[in-house]
């Protein structure tokens, strides 16, 4: 829920999260998330909150962008161990669109994609993370409709996960459109008919 919620957004949409945190609860969002997690986790998610990414509208910087593809390199596949924190700051303070061209030239420059790049070097909560960073920026409507089948895969349906994930694709009509279609390419059925499936009652007409 926590990577659901704060990855990927703006920092209009973040500091707006945190004022609406604040005035509902009376606490700091961002105490009370960092009093969840431990160690690296933590710090990613504190970059996260910090909401200092570069805006969208900010142009690709071709010499800064082979930069971030040298850095996330050295930082992974170019020494043993892997420097996360290197990772996570460049991942948490780039635009969708210079993430998108980060991965486009990573992969050119190294012949493997930055997502698997993520896969091998990282993993629970961390990868967690940083993927649905990485894929949100990449394709939101697949990622979306990814994560709307991991609720209602195998045996029994994760019904609160389901109804928050819903929701939040429903608001952009749009949206919606193009997670349904994608959903129909990935699975080969229709969204409706497979949340039908798994819902019945009041529960399902909503």
């Amino acid at each position: 829920v926590l990577c659901d919620v704060l990855l990927g957004r703006s920092n209009a949409d973040m500091n707006a999260i945190k004022h609406a945190y604040q005035t509902t609860f009376g606490r700091s969002m961002e105490a009370d998330v960092k009093s969840d997690l431990s160690m690296k986790t933590e710090r990613l998610f504190g970059m996260v909150m910090a909401a200092s990414r570069a805006d969208e509208s900010t142009p690709v910087n071709l010499q800064e962008l082979d930069l971030d593809c040298s850095e996330l390199h050295r930082a992974t596949e170019g020494k043993v161990g892997t420097d996360q924190i290197t990772v996570c700051s460049i991942l948490a303070s780039r635009s969708d669109g210079q993430l998108r061209a980060i991965s486009q030239h990573y992969q050119q420059k190294y012949h493997i994609a930055l997502v698997d790049v993520v896969k091998k070097e990282f993993s629970g909560h961390m990868e967690d993370a940083l993927l649905l960073m990485l894929n949100r920026a990449l394709d939101r409507a697949m990622t979306d409709a990814v994560q709307l089948e991991e609720t209602m895969k195998g045996i029994g349906t994760k019904d609160s996960l389901l109804v928050n994930r819903v929701v939040r694709v429903h608001w952009d009509k749009e949206h919606l459109d193009q997670v349904r279609k994608a959903y129909l390419h990935r699975y080969k059925r229709d969204l409706i008919a497979r949340v039908k499936g798994e819902t019945k009652g009041d529960f399902e007409k909503l």
